[in-house]
C-alpha cells in the first residue's frame, strides 16, 4: 500500500549525503524534470525521494488503483485534495488528512496509457 516517502529538504546534495551515510539509504538515481530535481533513494526496499523546497516536511505516498475513485472518496471525507495531476510516469493526487498531514496517491502509467 505504501508506494513512496517524499522528504522535502532545502539542500538536496547535503540531504543525499546525510541519508546515505547516517541512515544507510542507498542512492538510486537523480531525476530532473521542468527545472525540478529529485533524488531517489532506497531504504531497505522502500523508495524515499528527496525534493527541494523551502518548507521541510515528509509526504507519505500510497499506491492507487483508481485515482478518480480515490479523489471522490477523499472529497466525501472532506480531505483537502487537489485535482489529479498527470505527470511523467503516472498520475499524482496530493491531499492532506483532516489533521494537516501531507499524503498522496500515485498511480503509475501502464504501457497502453
Amino acid at each position: 500500500m505504501f508506494c513512496e516517502i517524499i522528504i522535502t529538504v532545502a539542500d538536496i546534495d547535503a540531504a543525499v549525503d546525510f541519508y546515505t551515510d547516517a541512515c544507510r539509504f542507498t542512492y538510486v538515481r537523480t531525476v530532473e524534470h521542468q527545472g525540478a530535481k529529485a533524488v531517489e533513494l532506497d531504504a531497505d526496499g522502500q523508495r524515499v525521494t528527496l525534493v527541494a523546497g523551502d518548507t521541510p516536511g515528509i509526504r507519505l505516498v500510497l499506491e492507487a488503483n483508481n485515482v478518480r475513485a480515490d479523489h471522490r472518496r477523499l472529497a466525501r471525507r472532506n480531505a483537502a485534495a487537489g485535482e489529479p495531476i498527470e505527470s511523467v510516469g503516472g498520475t499524482w493526487l496530493p491531499f492532506d488528512d483532516p489533521w494537516g498531514n501531507h499524503l498522496g496517491y500515485w498511480k503509475p502509467s501502464t504501457p497502453d496509457e
